[in-house]
């Protein structure tokens, strides 16, 4: 590589913004800990992931691009066979992780990436007629869903929902026709109804939070066999030619009536063993406790609540480093890691908020531009997909603090305590500055 092109395409502005983010990050899990014993160590082992990650985003700088879009379907398998032999370790709170000589690795960080090479590849072999063929969507969505399912039994349910992004924005990205990702994301909130129903079900009318007490509940009874009996009244009128006469956008209307109910009782049937057999109970408590976070103030409600005060304790300038009341007292659970936003909200106020979103900002910026110069598919689809997967952590991360969002235990990239997800953010930045330095080899 010519050391002039080097300098001439490497984005210094994310290179900086990723550095000054880890930092930060570094600096205010310090804090975060400052008091206790047991965890005061964690920033220098932030350190130690963020030196590892560094190495990663330097080695990855001077691959060429060709080489990495070639090692997609070998880096996917890798991850894979990792998340398969991650189901053999313990829990680690709540969750099986990868434990050797007492340090834990997530395969599931980097599975995200390897999906993302993967998909785009297959993606970019497709010319534009095939992409509209709905059997390449669905080989595109099974790329997905095979890590989905291995991260699901660990469970890992705030990592899952990162590959709905991903394969939703790829896929638009690389042409598939945008009613096939409609009839996804409809599908996708249809599995969804039985563990929200439940979930209201229990806040509003205590009653037991289980499938069975939602479908004799009285309250719900009657609309969901009226909805069931109309759809199959429909379905069978469609179907002996009844419905012929009428006029044709009614005719259209009761087709498509019968499609979407389709979605959502095969939806709805699913959902059952998701709210069933695969959520825990805290995942279930966590999405009762945003709908309503006083309903247990002192215990599933906590996180929330006190994220929230630690936010609006910081006012504009923030209490200043190490001296946040709510933090060095450790009200906030977990401050080191999925709560860190509040810490900073917290010791640097709206204006520290304020410079975080900025740096976020940049790397987003620079990162589309690398996008819209990109020469070939595969670049663009990774480089779109590792921007979304980003975005939906800050997204997630940042609402669950602010209660706009379910708490899914989404980590803040690069701010949160963590090594695996440390080091899979600086793969990703190396990423991103490898495609924008070799934007004119690979092709």
């Amino acid at each position: 590589m010519k050391i002039q092109k080097f300098i001439s395409n490497f984005d210094y502005i994310i290179f900086i913004s990723a550095i000054l983010l880890t930092i930060i990050g570094i600096l205010f899990i310090y804090s975060a800990n400052l008091s206790r014993s047991d965890l005061n160590r964690e920033f220098i082992k932030q350190i130690i992931f963020a030196v590892i990650g560094l190495i990663i985003l330097i080695t990855l700088l001077f691959i060429p691009t060709k080489n990495i879009a070639d090692f997609s379907l070998t880096f996917y398998i890798i991850c894979i066979f990792g998340l398969i032999i991650t189901l053999f370790f313990p829990y680690i709170k709540g969750q099986r992780r990868l434990n050797i000589f007492g340090a834990s690795f997530q395969f599931s960080e980097f599975m995200k990436i390897a999906t993302i090479f993967l998909l785009s590849l297959y993606y970019s072999k497709k010319n534009k007629e095939e992409m509209r063929n709905i059997l390449t969507y669905i080989v595109g969505l099974l790329i997905v869903l095979i890590p989905v399912g291995l991260i699901l039994l660990q469970p890992d349910l705030g990592t899952m929902l990162v590959f709905i992004p991903i394969v939703l924005v790829i896929s638009f990205m690389a042409g598939v026709k945008k009613r096939y990702i409609v009839y996804t994301i409809l599908f996708i909130f249809s599995i969804t109804i039985i563990p929200v129903a439940t979930s209201i079900n229990h806040l509003f009318f205590n009653d037991e939070n289980e499938f069975i007490y939602l479908l004799l509940n009285p309250k719900y009874i009657i609309i969901v066999f009226s909805t069931l009996i109309v759809t199959i009244i429909i379905a069978i009128l469609a179907y002996f030619n009844v419905i012929k006469g009428i006029n044709d956008k009614f005719r259209l209307f009761f087709y498509w009536y019968i499609f979407f109910m389709s979605i959502f009782i095969i939806g709805g049937a699913l959902s059952y063993p998701v709210d069933r057999y695969i959520l825990k109970g805290y995942q279930k408590d966590r999405l009762l406790i945003f709908f309503n976070p006083e309903f247990d103030p002192k215990g599933k409600g906590f996180h929330i609540i006190q994220s929230k005060n630690t936010i609006g304790n910081g006012g504009l300038f923030g209490k200043g480093w190490t001296k946040g009341e709510l933090t060095q007292n450790y009200f906030l659970p977990e401050q080191a890691t999925d709560f860190i936003y509040p810490v900073i909200a917290e010791e640097k106020g709206y204006v520290g908020s304020l410079i975080i979103l900025i740096l976020y900002g940049l790397i987003f910026f620079r990162g589309f531009r690398i996008v819209i110069n990109a020469r070939d598919n595969w670049s663009a689809y990774v480089i779109i997909g590792l921007m979304s997967m980003l975005l939906f952590h800050i997204f997630e991360n940042m609402g669950m603090c602010l209660g706009i969002m379910p708490i899914t235990g989404i980590p803040l990239p690069f701010l949160s305590y963590g090594g695996s997800f440390l080091m899979s953010c600086f793969t990703t930045i190396g990423i991103i500055l490898n495609i924008g330095i070799n934007k004119y080899q690979y092709s």
